[in-house]
């Protein structure tokens, strides 16, 4: 009999689940499905810890509980570091890298008190469906995007740039407290056996996380935490003002691994936020370091420039080092290649590291550490991008439009960079991808592309977007736009299954709110159309009418196109220029016209039920947020309500005169 351990649920968590609903307006959701989201979120958070700072598009589609779910809360795929959510993502980073690190993790996270065989059973064997060839088990739209995206990273031609076989991580989460439970220990010798039956994957590995476990994973994604290295020698250095303490230390990479890696056996990631450059991969600078590790152990220490590591703290005694609250703000490419040997099995204990480590709580100190440590290498131009004067003075003008309008918009250059602000809420926060995603798709009007990795566009679009030259404005409005979109589909007020098109009715709104927008580079001009649009998308009943009218205009565009074109075009319409020219001719004479009081919306929606009155009469319900809309026959006469079921229409709204309530008229079957 398995035993069932019982516990109160730890205090600070269900804080931090609270502040967690408070701060990402989920307080209308159960503490259950919250929690699947917030396990989500903290355990890739590891991986990546910027995954999740400002766009929600990646948890969105991460976050797959539901009906026909395969048993599985969470499904993601980590690509050369990065986590992804999107072919297109995927297809962009290896162009780039040309090179494939792949992989494959999967959550199930349960708001409850105890680890159940059963539910982890269902677990696993999705786990173990989604990687196999065939899939037997019923699974949801979000899966098949996930799995579109598996069969590509399996596909032979990617196959070419595999560094390794696709890594395995499971994580089982719940509120309670782990003991060795045979049956489900049994569960996880079996996944294993069935998963290195498919004979492409490389190392599984699985993870039971309680409460205690999900606490320290809270805290090192904080970076709050400690850890003590056995050194071989350290030196004092000079006194520095504002540098509590700092010290040059030789230790094993054995013992660094201790700092590098976390219990559940990745690289912390987090110890990473403060460097200007992410891992990049095998290059011939890495290679030679691994070929040291691998080659000449002892030589090591004369050849590699070492780490510099800022913390809060530096303590001990005795060849022991204390080292609290860790930044590795040089040597990122050093740490991770010893991490990649330490995975292949390399004896690091004669490999000796120089580690310079600083003790200050000045943000200005740390930056001119970083700036200063960071100049011996090739760095990507998108690491550098953001130090330029442009995005400066755009986080300049993001701030000051916060005092002068109240608009809580903030331009969060650097990773992390508010997150000891905690008046600032997720959602009121743009980063570089957003910047780049909407103003590509909103002002230079190419929203089939506004989708892509940043590093792309940055590339692609390196000679039309960032120049001194232009006003700041537009980058401004772009995300403002993007992020009041956002907050509809968030809010239900735009229909999930419209999320993959976020940036055409981002670049629809803009169209809509204030057509004809001036050049780009037409600074006197594209200001002033700027203050125009703004002040549109501030007033709320007409920021509200023009959505309503967006959304429902682009379900028609989309319906006539696919009706036009037959039904295979239903997909790929997001990567699609000829869909965005059909797009923009049909709103032409339409959308662009200004809302008016006199001209009523028309709306789109699918009937959910239908039935009979005592008069033999039809009636039923139209879905629609936050309330279903009502109907009957006598409103809309000559239809067959019979065969109407499940379809969707197109109708308009009237107030009844005898209920008060909204109720929809005309409706027409698509």
């Amino acid at each position: 009999m398995q035993r069932r351990i019982t516990m109160k649920l730890q205090p600070i968590i269900r804080v931090k689940l609270a502040k967690y609903k408070e701060n990402y307006e989920l307080e209308n959701i159960s503490d259950s499905t919250a929690f699947e989201r917030y396990a989500n979120q903290i355990i890739l958070t590891t991986h990546q810890p910027d995954a999740f700072n400002v766009d929600d598009a990646l948890l969105n589609a991460v976050c797959i509980g539901g009906s026909n779910d395969m048993g599985l809360d969470g499904i993601c795929i980590k690509l050369n570091g990065l986590l992804i959510h999107t072919l297109q993502d995927a297809k962009d980073i290896i162009e780039k890298y040309n090179r494939a690190d792949i992989e494959f993790i999967f959550i199930q996270s349960k708001y409850k008190e105890k680890f159940d065989s059963g539910e982890y059973a269902k677990f696993t064997n999705g786990v173990i469906d989604f990687l196999g060839e065939d899939h037997f088990q019923p699974h949801n739209s979000d899966i098949d995007t996930w799995l579109e995206i598996k069969n590509y990273l399996l596909s032979d031609n990617v196959m070419m740039c595999w560094t390794h076989n696709p890594d395995i991580r499971l994580y089982y989460v719940v509120m309670g407290t782990w003991e060795n439970s045979p049956h489900i220990i049994a569960i996880s010798k079996k996944c294993e056996t069935d998963i290195r039956a498919v004979d492409l994957y490389g190392e599984i590995s699985i993870q039971y996380v309680d409460t205690a476990v999900f606490k320290r994973i809270l805290d090192e994604n904080e970076n709050a935490f400690s850890v003590v290295l056995n050194v071989i020698d350290t030196f004092s250095l000079t006194a520095v003002e504002e540098v509590d303490n700092s010290s040059i230390i030789l230790c094993s990479a054995t013992e660094l691994l201790k700092l590098l890696v976390s219990e559940e056996g990745i690289i912390r990631q987090s110890l990473f936020d403060d460097n200007v450059r992410d891992y990049q991969g095998e290059t011939n600078i890495n290679q030679d370091i691994f070929d040291t590790i691998k080659d000449d152990p002892f030589s090591f220490v004369l050849l590699n420039n070492g780490i510099t590591i800022v913390c809060d703290e530096i303590g001990g005694g005795n060849r022991k080092v204390t080292v609290k609250n860790p930044q590795v703000v040089n040597g990122c490419q050093t740490c991770n290649v010893i991490y990649q040997s330490y995975k292949q099995g390399l004896d690091l204990t004669n490999v000796t590291i120089i580690a310079k480590v600083i003790a200050t709580q000045s943000s200005e100190i740390t930056n001119h550490i970083v700036k200063g440590t960071n100049r011996q290498n090739i760095v990507y131009d998108e690491a550098f991008e953001i130090t330029r004067t442009f995005h400066k003075n755009l986080e300049d003008l993001f701030n000051a439009l916060v005092v002068e309008n109240g608009i809580r918009l903030f331009y969060e250059r650097r990773s992390k960079q508010y997150s000891n602000n905690p008046t600032i809420k997720p959602f009121e926060k743009v980063n570089l991808r957003g910047i780049i995603q909407s103003f590509v798709s909103i002002f230079l009007n190419e929203p089939y592309k506004g989708h892509r990795h940043e590093s792309k566009l940055l590339q692609e679009y390196r000679n039309k977007i960032f120049i001194d030259s232009q006003s700041k404005y537009p980058y401004y409005i772009a995300a403002l736009i993007y992020s009041k979109i956002d907050h509809e589909y968030r809010a239900g007020i735009i229909p999930k299954e419209l999320v993959p098109y976020k940036m055409h009715l981002c670049w629809m709104m803009k169209e809509s709110l204030e057509p004809n927008s001036p050049m780009i580079n037409d600074e006197k001009e594209i200001d002033r159309y700027c203050e125009q649009i703004k002040g549109k998308i501030l007033n709320s009943e007409i920021w509200l009418a023009n959505v309503q009218k967006v959304y429902q205009k682009f379900l028609e565009i989309q319906a006539l196109w696919i009706s036009e074109k037959g039904h295979s075009y239903k997909y790929g319409i997001k990567d699609s220029v000829d869909f965005f020219t059909f797009l923009q001719e049909q709103i032409r004479t339409s959308i662009s016209k200004p809302i008016t009081n006199d001209k009523p919306l028309q709306y789109r929606g699918t009937i959910i039920k239908i039935n009979l009155d005592r008069h033999g009469k039809y009636y039923g319900f139209i879905s629609k947020l936050p309330n279903d809309i009502f109907f009957h026959e006598r409103d809309n006469p000559g239809l067959r309500f019979s065969t109407l079921y499940a379809h969707d229409v197109l109708y308009y709204t009237k107030k009844d005169k005898v209920t008060h309530k909204e109720k929809a008229v005309n409706m027409q079957p698509l």
